[in-house]
């Protein structure tokens, strides 16, 4: 057992934090790559500044002048009044010739310059470490190469740089955290309210109310478990309400039976005629067959109804299935002097269950045995219809009126005109219904060609074929 709002806080909170380190990362690196550009840039910029400023000098003649009067490197002082990132470049400025400028070697640099050049580079950029500092430099000469202007930056004033953005960075989602945990929990309890709602519609349910259940307030991912729920709910009662006839008819059939062998047995009991006894006697056994045989029928129909090993199919042959019942049943028909024949030419595979249709050939097969009167025939005939594999058993017993086709097939029902001639329970036509639907098979009730009922069994969908082979 695991709660689904909290995996959902988790994986949420988890994922979408990995995701702003993994963001933060990537854009501190591409950060770190373009602040090297622009500071790169700057000090670029800031050179051909000073090389503007310093060809304006020389043209007026003015710098060599001060050269010649103090005769020593300038060191420009540092405003009191400055930015905290002013002092973060330096620069010098170094004579190569004595020529135009008087001098020779560094004649000028910023406070925070070395007293010797920066770097021996005349032109671009280079990296160089002095007293264990790293430096960035940028190095620009003049045309006829009297002079070199290096503006540098100390690595560590970069670093400085982005750590301060990568500290502000963290600081903005340390302190948005806990509002973000918070609207993430706010979602995930308000899109989780309709599984609360959907339980307590289901805790406020009594165990017979299977009415279906709401769906106006239910979002569509949760639409297909209600409809599922629904239809479960409407199986249940429909199962619960054939139980509750089943158990009425079945308790009304056996009251009757019950009854009578009460009587039986009390006359049995009560008389000193010895014919009367064994009449009696006889009387008993016949209830007893009787009930036997309608509990048996029960259990087989209870069975159908409740087990779901009945609803796994694998290939049958139709028509071995048919000559095994045939070969069990024979005997009972020779008994009665009935002749039985069973025609076919094809070879039929169906996609089945072999239980149950070994189930629905013998209730048909030992029906038309009983209600088929001595000297009688029965035919089974195996063939196929518009490629549609079916079964037919045809009788040249008394047959079904056509007004009776749709009652045989209800629980407990018996035709009056037969029901006192042959004993029965009433179930057979039902179980045999039931198995049929389970296999989406059609059943049909006709007339026979020799006079009494002829049923029709046709199997059709995917798996069913035939195999031709020739019969003598």
């Amino acid at each position: 057992m695991y709660s689904l709002k909290r995996l959902l806080l988790f994986s949420l909170l988890s994922s979408s934090i990995l995701i702003w380190l993994v963001t933060a990362y990537t854009d501190y690196r591409s950060y770190e790559e373009e602040t090297t550009e622009l500071f790169n840039a700057e000090l670029a910029q800031s050179a051909r500044v000073l090389d503007n400023l310093l060809e304006g000098l020389l043209q007026q003649h003015s710098l060599s002048k001060q050269w010649e009067k103090k005769k020593a490197i300038i060191i420009l002082p540092h405003n009191t009044f400055s930015h905290k990132y002013e002092k973060k470049l330096a620069f010098q400025l170094v004579s190569r010739k004595y020529g135009l400028l008087k001098r020779y070697g560094l004649i000028l640099r910023s406070d925070n310059a070395p007293s010797f050049p920066l770097s021996e580079l005349t032109n671009g950029y280079s990296y160089v470490v002095i007293d264990g500092q790293p430096w960035h430099v940028f190095s620009l000469s003049d045309i006829d190469d009297n002079y070199v202007i290096h503006v540098a930056q100390r690595n560590d004033v970069r670093e400085r740089l982005l750590g301060e953005v990568s500290r502000h960075s963290v600081m903005r989602l340390i302190v948005r955290l806990p509002l973000w945990a918070l609207l993430i929990w706010l979602i995930v309890k308000y899109s989780l309210k309709p599984l609360e709602y959907l339980a307590q519609q289901l805790s406020r349910r009594k165990a017979t109310y299977l009415k279906p259940l709401e769906i106006k307030k239910l979002p569509l991912e949760l639409a297909p478990v209600v409809g599922a729920l629904n239809k479960l709910f409407i199986r249940l009662e429909l199962a619960f309400e054939n139980e509750r006839s089943f158990n009425s008819d079945a308790a009304h059939e056996l009251r009757t039976p019950l009854a009578g062998l009460r009587t039986q047995a009390q006359v049995a009991l009560k008389t000193v005629d010895e014919a009367a006894r064994n009449h009696a006697l006889k009387r008993i056994e016949q209830a007893v067959e009787r009930m036997s045989h309608t509990l048996q029928q029960l259990l087989i129909l209870a069975e159908i109804e409740s087990n779901t090993s009945f609803l796994s199919k694998e290939r049958c042959n139709l028509e071995q299935l048919l000559m095994q019942i045939i070969a069990e049943l024979e005997p009972n028909a020779y008994q009665r002097q009935i002749e039985l024949f069973f025609v076919h030419k094809q070879s039929f595979f169906v996609e089945a269950n072999a239980a149950l249709i070994e189930i629905l050939i013998r209730n048909l097969i030992d029906n038309a045995i009983k209600y088929t009167p001595s000297g009688g025939k029965i035919q089974i005939n195996l063939e196929s219809a518009n490629n549609v594999p079916q079964f037919q058993i045809e009788d040249s017993g008394p047959g079904i009126a056509e007004a009776d086709y749709e009652k045989v097939f209800k629980r407990f029902y018996r035709n009056i005109e037969t029901a006192s001639k042959v004993e029965g329970s009433g179930l057979g036509f039902s179980i045999v219904q039931r198995i049929v639907a389970l296999h989406e098979a059609k059943i049909n009730l006709e007339v026979s060609q020799f006079g009494g009922l002829r049923v029709v069994v046709s199997f059709s969908g995917e798996g069913n074929s035939q195999k031709n082979t020739a019969k003598d």
